[in-house]
C-alpha cells in the first residue's frame, strides 16, 4: 500500500506528500525537461538528447512555500508568455558596452 498522497503530477513529475507527514513535500522528476548537476550521477546531464534520469527530492514544506510564492510573485511567474521565449538583444547596446569594456582594459593595461 502506497503512503503517497498526490498533490500534482503528469508524465514528467510527481509532487506528493507522504500521508500523515506534514513536514515535507516530495518531488519526483522523470525523463526530459530537467537536469541536475550531482557529482555522483552516472548520467551526463549536459547531453539532453540521451539523458533520462530520475530524481526524488524531499523539500521542507516551509521552503517549498517560499519557492512557490517567490515564483508566483516574479514577473516571469506572472507571465507564462515568457516561457521558452527567445531573448532579443539590443545590438547597439552590446556594441557600446563592448567598446567601453575594451577602452577600460586599454586604460588598465597601457
Amino acid at each position: 500500500m502506497s503512503t503517497r498522497c498526490t498533490i500534482a503530477y503528469d508524465d514528467t513529475f510527481h509532487l506528493y506528500q507522504e500521508c500523515f507527514e506534514n513536514d515535507n513535500v516530495y518531488l519526483k522528476l522523470e525523463g526530459k525537461g530537467w537536469a541536475a548537476d550531482i557529482e555522483t550521477a552516472s548520467v551526463d546531464w549536459r547531453d539532453d538528447d540521451n539523458a533520462s534520469p530520475t530524481a526524488h527530492v524531499r523539500i521542507d514544506v516551509a521552503l517549498w512555500r517560499k519557492i512557490v510564492e517567490g515564483w508566483l510573485a516574479s514577473s516571469w511567474g506572472k507571465d507564462p508568455t515568457n516561457d521558452h521565449r527567445q531573448f532579443e538583444f539590443d545590438t547597439d547596446f552590446i556594441q557600446i558596452f563592448t567598446k567601453k569594456t575594451e577602452n577600460k582594459e586599454d586604460e588598465e593595461n597601457p
